[in-house]
């Protein structure tokens, strides 16, 4: 359904512009396959677990590509210096296709700056490979690995599974194959 309002975000645009944001649109896509569109503050945005990318939108004179965060520029500071931007956003020239090799770079580091990100306060943690596919989810408490945890591969698929107390593994651990099905199970007790 999200999709479906991002589509119907887009036609209101000139076919020119529309065709240069859905352009954009299906390279993020085709660079974040495990994400979800949505519309967000009234722009399409990516989100992996919850978490905003990016998002773009057009206006009258230009397209424009935001990160999500007000320090991100400084991270790829000279490869933008040559586009006009805001503390939140990267703004293109309209009428011309928004370069694909920066976008990349856009969101491999967006998703670097995610990771540094955690662990939260609240010791949640993720971890994001550069596709935007969960790597890692678990907590942390008192600095210690602790709780539920698994792991995934590049795929999106679970490749581990298991349970930390106070950074010690205890309990069923569990291995899957590349389908997500069990291969092996180890229990795993404190010393």
């Amino acid at each position: 359904m999200s999709n479906a309002r991002v589509s119907a975000h887009l036609k209101k645009f000139s076919p020119d512009q529309k065709k240069i944001l859905t352009d954009l649109r299906n390279h993020i896509a085709s660079k974040l396959p495990k994400s979800e569109q949505i519309i967000k503050y009234g722009i399409p945005t990516f989100l992996i677990e919850d978490v905003p990318v990016i998002g773009f939108d057009g206006y009258k004179s230009h397209n424009s590509v935001f990160p999500y965060s007000g320090s991100f520029n400084s991270r790829l500071k000279k490869e933008l210096e040559q586009y006009v931007q805001t503390k939140g956003s990267i703004h293109f020239e309209g009428g011309k296709s928004i370069p694909k090799l920066l976008i990349n770079q856009i969101l491999t580091e967006r998703i670097q700056q995610i990771n540094d990100a955690y662990p939260k306060k609240t010791g949640e943690y993720l971890e994001f490979y550069t596709n935007g596919v969960l790597k890692a989810k678990g907590k942390y408490k008192a600095g210690n690995i602790h709780g539920d945890w698994k792991w995934f591969r590049k795929t999106g698929v679970i490749m581990r599974s298991g349970s930390f107390k106070n950074g010690v593994q205890v309990g069923i651990w569990i291995t899957y194959d590349a389908k997500g099905k069990v291969y092996k199970k180890a229990i795993k007790t404190e010393s």
